[in-house]
């Protein structure tokens, strides 16, 4: 996705991890089998930011998450160390199975819009450019699993 604006519904089980990250087709995603995150493991930035390309653009966003469990966000440019991480935002809250969460990506505003079962929470993210892919993070413990189903959605009426 690298204009215009994109709206994905993404069923929640468990408390996965939900957002957008800067495409790295190059990637060699197979080399990573143990636990792997685009935010907070910062030995992996410089795999990452080997990937950029001329139309990642400007923005310092090279990938925001919704942390389900508690409705915070997570982002980080892959350059500084200082990542925001538990970040609380205007209109944040949890989320539990069952819920769909869904996310507004409007490139040509540069904002990323939650929504909860149909319910505009707010505006998680501004300043966006550039190309982004939808990811969704799982973890697995010993007590829970979960799941995410993902489908597009149709644009709201108005956001």
């Amino acid at each position: 996705m690298s204009s215009g604006a994109h709206y994905a519904e993404f069923l929640i089980t468990g408390n996965p991890y939900i957002g957008i990250v800067r495409p790295m087709p190059g990637l060699n995603a197979g080399a990573y089998q143990e636990e792997f995150s685009f935010i907070g493991d910062e030995d992996l930035y410089p795999d990452f930011l080997a990937q950029r390309t001329d139309d990642w653009d400007d923005s310092e966003v090279d990938a925001c998450e919704l942390k389900c469990d508690d409705g915070t966000m997570n982002f980080t440019d892959w350059v500084e160390v200082d990542d925001q991480v538990n970040y609380q935002w205007e209109g944040m809250e949890s989320c539990r199975s069952g819920d769909t969460v869904s996310m507004l990506l409007n490139l040509d505003e540069g904002t990323l819009t939650v929504y909860k079962n149909s319910r505009r929470l707010g505006v998680m993210m501004d300043g966006l450019s550039g190309p982004y892919c939808w990811y969704v993070s799982l973890y697995k413990s010993q007590a829970v699993t979960g799941a995410v189903s993902i489908k597009r959605g149709a644009l709201p009426d108005s956001d």
